[in-house]
């Protein structure tokens, strides 16, 4: 049995694959939230690490962090407080020691936005190693056998983006400068340049999509069971080509519990390319389209059965 718990860490991405045979449970952790995912109405918001600690889990066997945004990645050092990891996956990881970043005070808010994430990134990095994780640095698609019966693959859909991104990430870590317009594209890069993991069980397809923009990999979609929207379904992050090349029976947005104009998030127009292709979208936070009911929980959890069968939250 093949189960998918996408947790309630408001507007960020926590997703918990555990699969179940020969007595055996093999855990995987998609992301880890942010450390403070705040409050919400009727209190179902958990941090990554409060929920497996509720679960009862000691162990993840492995880890996958899409990219360097903190409601991916923040939630990384409680969760390693909280569980012993085997395996973690990252488009990144620094050398270490790192240096002290050398900033000038003048960087604009992105840049001084991804310079705190390098910072954070690199202390979980150092708590990762001091844990005696394995650490795998994603430069190409992965693929994978981690548990009987369960095919998984992280694909990284441009390398050679990422290979320049790590570059600038690199050199800022080693207390080097690099050039403005390479730092802040480098930054802007880690939605598109976002890992996907997709999980095949009993003939069934999982697509986590992280925070990949639609458009970015549209042309490399195949269909699936169950998707979690990419980018908390905002207006980015699904197309009329993914959506109908896509084609889920579910959909799964992580988001929070209102809608947020600036951002719009969750969009309605993603929202309804995936309905026409006949998905039903579930959401984490407690978010619901006008006239919908709304619905609270710690997680929006599936299971698919040996034969197949999806098993929704109701």
């Amino acid at each position: 049995m093949l189960k998918l718990h996408f947790i309630n860490v408001g507007d960020g991405d926590a997703i918990l694959v555990e699969e179940t045979a020969e007595g055996r449970i093999f855990r995987l952790l998609v992301d880890a939230g942010k450390a403070d995912v705040g409050t919400a109405p009727g209190g179902c918001r958990r941090t990554a690490a409060a929920y497996l600690r509720e679960l009862g889990a000691a162990r993840l066997d492995a880890m996958v962090i899409t990219h360097l945004h903190e409601d991916h990645f923040g939630g990384v050092s409680d969760v390693l407080d909280a569980v012993s990891v085997g395996v973690a996956y990252s488009g990144f990881f620094p050398c270490l020691p790192v240096a002290p970043l050398a900033r000038t005070g003048a960087e604009e808010k992105t840049v001084r936005g991804l310079m705190d994430c390098l910072e954070q990134w690199a202390a979980c990095t150092e708590k990762f190693a001091g844990q005696g994780c394995r650490m795998v640095q994603v430069e190409e698609t992965v693929l994978l056998e981690p548990a009987p019966g369960l095919r998984m693959a992280i694909a990284c859909g441009d390398p050679e983006g990422c290979r320049r991104q790590r570059a600038v990430w690199a050199a800022l870590l080693a207390g080097r400068q690099a050039a403005p317009e390479r730092v802040w594209w480098s930054s802007k890069f880690r939605n598109p340049g976002s890992l996907r993991v997709s999980l095949d069980y009993a003939g069934r397809r999982v697509e986590l999509a992280g925070d990949c923009y639609g458009a970015a990999w549209e042309d490399q979609a195949e269909p699936c069971a169950i998707l979690k929207a990419p980018h908390h379904g905002d207006g980015k992050s699904v197309t009329p080509e993914l959506a109908r090349r896509l084609k889920p029976e579910h959909a799964v947005v992580s988001c929070g519990e209102e809608y947020v104009p600036r951002k719009d998030r969750p969009s309605l127009g993603a929202i309804g390319l995936l309905e026409e292709q006949g998905s039903r979208v579930w959401f984490t936070g407690g978010f619901a389209p006008e006239g919908r009911r709304a619905r609270r929980w710690p997680a929006v959890v599936f299971q698919i059965g040996e034969d197949g069968e999806i098993v929704s939250p109701e």
